[in-house]
């Protein structure tokens, strides 16, 4: 069977953070089984283009070649994917779409329509009322306006992947006919796990090249510096923990999507300068060394269909502290994590909570092993849309 993924941004587009991953995880794994996997994507990487071949499609892996079609107006168009994403389709049996609010997803479902195409869409939190909303009035018209005159026409066939039961929801209440699986990303949960080999103080001197005497112990966070993902709660919920750990520290890695001067002013005003840092993009060699080393993760997100980063954390066996805006309510049963209001008292409260807690290493790497293992999640994906 072959399969053409059709999505704005494609791996190695790290900084558009962990659907990146998951979807190159998953492509991988079906390329493995024996899929023909081609994807057509962008150069685009999060305001700056990804220096590759856009001419043909390249195999970056067995079994799974990607064209990156040139952007000549960022984001909005490329004058080949018009063109060449119509063959794509045509030779292919299963179009798997990525996101909503990007041109590449009308295009895809018209030419799936005229060529009768099986079509999986894959949202990615597009239709969260948060995200709908979070612009204010025009942005939330906008996108309800694309969605009745670009998606609605095209998907009376058309299967859905929401990646968890909010995404679900979310699609549901939209298209309240949707044919809806529910069906989560997955990692290669033995990619991460590796020996604490570094001390908190070496930690923060090669990641924030400061020298300190005493690390008491690291928080880690990552995801792009977005609204969305709640940082700024985070470091205020922070700020409250030192009063009680003094040594404690938090790294804060992800690329700007508009958000990190506000956050810089926000640790300047509180006076966390020598406390929390904004270490950037970190490279997957880099992530997998910081969350080995790390105390516990911290997500304090406002909205989250899933968050691939909590897999990864756990995977490294990395105990978590979540935002109850998300999925994982099932963390303390669990015995790996806490899952709380990100209101700052109460966020800070658990953070303190946590450091104080003895988790075990293998009750955090097994819930993501038995669960939400790629193997995993790569059958659930062809038994739900690969066989029928």
């Amino acid at each position: 069977m072959n399969i053409c993924v059709v999505s704005h941004s494609f791996y190695p587009a790290t900084s558009y953070g962990g659907p990146i991953f998951s979807t190159y995880e998953l492509c991988k794994k079906l390329a493995d089984f024996g899929f023909n996997i081609y994807v057509s994507t962008t150069n685009a990487n999060c305001g700056s283009r990804l220096d590759v071949d856009t001419s043909k499609f390249i195999e970056i892996h067995r079994n799974l070649n990607v064209r990156y079609y040139f952007e000549e107006i960022y984001w909005y168009f490329s004058f080949a994917l018009i063109f060449g994403l119509w063959s794509d389709i045509k030779r292919s049996d299963l179009i798997y779409i990525q996101y909503i609010f990007h041109y590449t997803v009308p295009l895809a479902l018209f030419y799936s329509w005229v060529l009768n195409k099986r079509v999986v869409i894959c949202p990615r939190a597009s239709l969260s009322p948060w995200g709908i909303n979070w612009k204010g009035k025009f942005s939330s018209l906008f996108k309800k306006s694309w969605i009745n005159f670009f998606i609605r026409p095209f998907v009376s066939n058309v299967k859905w992947q929401g990646c968890s039961f909010i995404e679900i929801k979310d699609i549901k209440s939209i298209f309240y006919k949707a044919d809806c699986y529910e069906l989560s990303d997955g990692i290669n949960t033995s990619d991460f796990y590796s020996e604490r080999y570094l001390n908190y103080i070496d930690v923060m001197k090669k990641y924030t090249d400061k020298d300190f005497s005493k690390v008491s112990e690291i928080v880690f966070s990552m995801g792009r510096l977005h609204e969305i993902k709640g940082f700024d709660n985070l470091i205020r919920s922070f700020s409250l923990v030192l009063k009680n750990k003094p040594d404690v520290k938090l790294l804060i890695a992800g690329s700007d999507e508009g958000s990190k001067s506000f956050l810089l002013q926000e640790i300047n005003r509180l006076e966390l300068l020598d406390s929390v840092f904004l270490i950037g993009q970190l490279d997957d060699i880099e992530k997998k060394e910081v969350l080995s080393n790390s105390s516990i993760f911290a997500l304090c997100s406002h909205a989250e269909s899933f968050g691939i980063v909590v897999l990864e954390a756990l995977a490294s066996g990395l105990p978590v502290v979540i935002s109850n805006k998300t999925i994982w309510n099932d963390l303390e049963k669990n015995k790996c994590g806490i899952f709380v209001s990100n209101k700052e008292d109460v966020f800070s409260e658990a953070l303190l909570s946590g450091l104080d807690t003895d988790y075990q290493t293998s009750d955090c790497v097994n819930y993501v092993k038995y669960k939400y293992d790629i193997d995993i999640v790569s059958n659930d994906f062809i038994r739900s849309f690969c066989c029928n």
